[in-house]
């Protein structure tokens, strides 16, 4: 199935993301008519929440005369990735990892977040530079050759919320928090040729 394109992304969140947020605010059970945005049909909701009851966040309580469920697993604000027989889809789980010791930390290098985050030092490399890219970080002494690892410090005015910022298969930095595009690759060679106009 093809990746939605970044302008839909940029314009707010994901329909899973919007489902279990309505999800989260149920008290009682509920239907996919009672956490289904507007925009999202029934054939987008339903096997979402059928992973949802796969995985056990969510039980089934009744079939007729509609399925109705019950959360029974809250994992907090961000939405379960999970497959259609409820198994977690665990790409890009390291970057929230990664995230994670980030946003506690003042100063570090790749070896301390790979450390902390259990994710391998060449993903942890490459989050880095992105975030780097989009402002995030700055690079506070600089690696020398290849096993010298670049020393960062997290830019705390830039942490937007819980959410990790993403990177694309567009080479882009998405912050799921503002639900916007924050840097892609190109965009630094554009400001320089402007500041030079």
């Amino acid at each position: 199935m093809p990746r939605k394109p970044i302008s839909e992304l940029a314009g707010g969140q994901s329909p899973r993301q919007r489902i279990w947020a309505n999800i989260r605010r149920q008290t009682t059970e509920f239907t996919w008519r009672d956490v289904s945005p507007g925009d999202v049909v029934r054939r987008t909701a339903q096997p979402y929440l059928d992973s949802l009851v796969s995985a056990g966040y969510l039980a089934l309580i009744t079939t007729a005369p509609a399925a109705c469920y019950l959360l029974v697993r809250d994992n907090g604000i961000e939405a379960p990735r999970v497959r259609k027989d409820g198994s977690e889809v665990t790409q890009g789980g390291g970057n929230e990892a990664i995230w994670g010791a980030i946003s506690v930390l003042d100063t570090f290098n790749a070896h301390t977040l790979t450390d902390l985050s259990g994710a391998a030092l060449g993903t942890v490399k490459h989050y880095c530079k992105f975030l780097e890219h989009a402002g995030y970080l700055t690079v506070v002494i600089k690696g020398k050759g290849g096993s010298a690892a670049s020393t960062y410090r997290t830019v705390k005015s830039r942490i937007t919320g819980p959410r990790a910022p993403m990177i694309t298969r567009l080479k882009a930095v998405y912050d799921p928090n503002m639900h916007q595009i924050v840097w892609s690759e190109g965009a630094d060679e554009a400001v320089k040729e402007m500041d030079h106009a």
